[in-house]
């Protein structure tokens, strides 16, 4: 396949575009992670590909006509979910927009992408990703050594019953490589980051950098729980167990030679998933733990908006990860009923009380 840099294709001489200067050039391509912006330049030079394919002339790629548009959407109909193409399409409008041009998108793309949607084959739908439950942390705790001899394995319950309690994301935590030298405490939390024990018995922790708050991070709450995988107990004994000191990182811990090493996320996953897999608990990713707390609290009673602040999910956006959906639904009726039975007997017994004391008056 031949690839076609933005740089082959020659400017049109129609639309004009409106150019930016270099400053904001540069602050438009802050505003996405470096792994993001890998992305979307393998899907434009996807898109390049494809124009090179067709032989289209430059004046329709950039910018773009709604005809090539539609034709590149139509490209993916029966191959691939709405959200892909859709996702590829946003891709190349921010491209362009970037390059000076007009987005050319309009209602005909609009249809070709709902037409797409609809006829996404089964196999283009990624499978639910399944919870992580109590129960498995259960299973961790049990078959992990959590003896003061064995650093990791405390690091790995801890970071376990952490993620799941407090909702987070495996990589605010997890960094993706277990050297010291590399690890940054402006983006990884230190042993500093975690406030003393609260009246509560809770702590706070505080996040350098998270997904949506980028530069001035954010704070958890890491709340105390009943039995052996209560987060507070399992920090406790970790920084003790690795004799951490306030600069440390949050997550670090000595290996059987004695070496100061940091608990990566992929060594995580796989020791998690290796004991889980000889209890026949399938595959489980990091963000499983967090959707997993979630629905350890919905299940538990607690209202929706208070999971969703805790868990610091933007809008409802959490609801797409409810699980075990009829229980649920259940529990959050049945919570409804019960308080309309007991508002509609204290205005009943208001009523007869007022009824009575007109009655005594006269």
């Amino acid at each position: 396949m031949v690839r076609i840099h933005t740089t082959h294709i020659a400017t049109p001489s129609h639309p004009t575009p409106l150019r930016l200067s270099a400053r904001a050039r540069k602050l438009m391509e802050a505003s996405v992670s470096s792994k993001t912006q890998g992305r979307k330049h393998n899907n434009i030079a996807e898109f390049l590909d494809w124009a090179h394919q067709h032989r289209l002339h430059a004046k329709d790629v950039l910018p773009a006509s709604e005809v090539t548009l539609c034709e590149y959407a139509a490209e993916f109909g029966g191959k691939l979910a709405g959200a892909s193409v859709k996702g590829k399409l946003s891709v190349i409008k921010g491209w362009t927009i970037m390059k000076g041009y007009a987005w050319q998108g309009g209602d005909r793309l609009r249809k070709v992408l709902a037409g797409v949607e609809r006829s996404a084959p089964p196999s283009s739908f990624r499978p639910e990703r399944e919870p992580v439950k109590k129960s498995h942390l259960l299973v961790l705790h049990a078959e992990l050594d959590l003896s003061d001899t064995n650093g990791l394995d405390c690091c790995i319950a801890t970071a376990a019953d952490l993620m799941f309690y407090s909702q987070l994301r495996a990589g605010e935590i997890l960094p993706t490589n277990s050297s010291f030298s590399r690890y940054n405490t402006k983006f990884m939390p230190k042993i500093s980051d975690l406030s003393k024990t609260n009246a509560a018995g809770s702590k706070r922790l505080f996040l350098p950098r998270t997904k949506t708050s980028q530069m001035r991070g954010d704070k958890v709450m890491v709340p105390v729980q009943k039995g052996s995988t209560n987060p507070i107990l399992s920090l406790d004994n970790h920084i003790r167990v690795n004799e951490l000191r306030p600069s440390d990182p949050l997550f670090a811990y000595t290996d059987t030679k004695g070496t100061k090493r940091i608990l990566t996320k992929t060594l995580f996953l796989c020791r998690c998933n290796t004991i889980w897999g000889r209890h026949n608990i399938s595959r489980r990713t990091g963000h499983c733990f967090r959707i997993g707390g979630t629905t350890y609290y919905l299940l538990a009673g607690v209202n929706p908006d208070v999971v969703q602040v805790f868990g610091r999910w933007k809008s409802s956006a959490f609801l797409k990860y409810w699980r075990n959906l009829e229980s649920l639904a259940s529990l959050h009726l049945h919570r409804h009923h019960s308080q309309q039975s007991h508002f509609s007997r204290v205005s009943t017994e208001n009523v007869t009380r007022r009824h009575r004391r007109s009655t005594y008056r006269k």
